[in-house]
C-alpha cells in the first residue's frame, strides 16, 4: 500500500528525483496537499492531493477546461498523468506554471488583471462541455444547494454550544442572505465557466499564466468578481469591461449591479466553509467565523 507523495508518484509513472511540498498539511486534513516534484529528466511538476470533496466526475470538468486552455496557447496547470485513487483521496500531476504572482499590484497591474480575465472568458465562451455543472458545485448564491451539500444546519448545531450568539448570527446571516437572493434575482444572471478564484496570487506574469482552477464552474460572471476580490480591486472591473467590450462580451447593467449583494452572499459562504471544516476536524476558527459574520451586514 502506498505510504507517501514519492509511491503516489510511482502509481501515476513519474520517475522522483526531488520533491518539494508547497502547501502543507497533515495527513488527515480534507483539503489539498501540494508538492512541487522534479523528474529524472528533469522537468518540474505539480503533485496534488485533492481535497476530500473532490470526485472523478468533478475533476473532469475541471480537466476539459484547462485542456481547452492549453489548446489555445495559455499557460495552465493542465493534467500530466492522473488522476489515481490513494487511501481514499484523488491525487494527480498537472503543468507547472511559470511567472510570478504580483502579491501587491498597483493600479495598472490590477486593471492588467481584469483584461487578462476578460480574454479568459472570450476563451471559455465557446467551450461546451458534456455535464449541466461541475459535480458537487453550485451557483455561488445558492445558499439552499450549497447550504444542503454542506451541511450548514448540522453545522450550525455544532457552533452553537461553543458561541450561541455567533450561531444565533449565523441564522440571521441566511436567512437575510436568501431574502435578498430572491429580492435581487440573483440566481438568473446568465451564466458562464468562471475560474471561480481570479485573485492576484492566481495569475503569474512574465510569462503570463493561470494557475488554481480547482473552483471553475458554471456560475455568473458577477460571481467572478467577487472571488478575484473586486472590493479591493475597483481597476480591475473598469479594464475588464473596456476589453470585454472590444471581445464583444460586455458585462451588462444588471451584471455589474448584482456584485455587490453578491459580496454580501460571498461572506455567508465563507461562514458555511469555516462549519463545514470545524464540523470535521472538531476545531472551529471563531474569529474567522466572526469577522466574517461581520461582513455579512446582518
Amino acid at each position: 500500500m502506498p505510504s507517501s507523495p514519492y509511491d503516489v508518484a510511482a502509481l501515476l509513472g513519474l520517475a522522483v528525483e526531488k520533491l518539494e511540498e508547497i502547501q502543507r498539511t497533515d495527513p488527515g486534513d480534507p483539503g489539498n496537499g501540494v508538492w512541487f516534484l522534479w523528474t529524472d529528466a528533469g522537468e518540474c511538476v505539480v503533485l496534488r492531493r485533492y481535497h476530500v470533496l473532490r470526485t472523478e466526475l468533478d475533476l473532469l470538468f475541471e480537466a476539459k477546461v484547462l485542456a481547452h486552455l492549453t489548446n489555445r496557447g495559455w499557460e495552465v496547470p493542465s493534467t500530466v498523468a492522473g488522476p489515481v485513487q490513494y487511501d481514499g483521496r484523488l491525487w494527480a500531476a498537472t503543468r507547472f506554471v511559470p511567472g510570478q504572482a504580483r502579491r501587491d499590484e498597483t493600479p495598472e497591474q490590477r486593471a492588467e488583471r481584469g483584461a487578462v480575465l476578460a480574454r479568459l472568458h472570450a476563451e471559455l465562451r465557446d467551450l461546451e462541455i458534456d455535464l449541466p455543472q461541475r459535480e458537487g458545485f453550485f451557483q455561488g448564491c445558492d445558499l439552499v444547494a450549497m447550504g444542503n451539500f454542506q451541511d450548514w444546519a448540522p453545522g450550525v448545531a455544532a457552533l452553537r454550544p461553543r458561541r450561541p450568539d455567533l450561531a444565533d448570527r449565523a441564522d440571521r446571516a441566511m436567512a437575510g442572505g436568501l431574502k435578498l437572493v430572491a429580492e435581487r434575482n440573483l440566481l438568473d444572471l446568465p451564466r458562464t465557466i468562471v475560474h471561480g478564484d481570479f485573485a492576484e496570487w492566481n495569475v503569474h506574469f512574465e510569462p503570463l499564466g493561470v494557475i488554481d482552477f480547482d473552483l471553475a464552474h458554471l456560475d455568473s460572471r458577477s460571481w467572478e468578481f467577487v472571488m478575484a476580490r473586486v472590493h479591493r480591486s475597483p481597476e480591475l472591473l473598469t479594464a475588464y469591461q473596456q476589453q470585454a467590450t472590444e471581445l464583444g462580451i460586455p458585462l451588462s447593467a444588471g451584471e455589474i449591479a448584482a456584485i455587490e449583494p453578491l459580496e454580501r452572499i460571498f461572506r455567508i459562504n465563507m461562514v458555511m466553509a469555516e462549519l463545514w471544516t470545524g464540523r470535521h476536524t472538531g476545531v472551529f476558527n471563531l474569529e474567522e467565523i466572526e469577522k466574517q459574520l461581520d461582513r455579512t451586514g446582518w
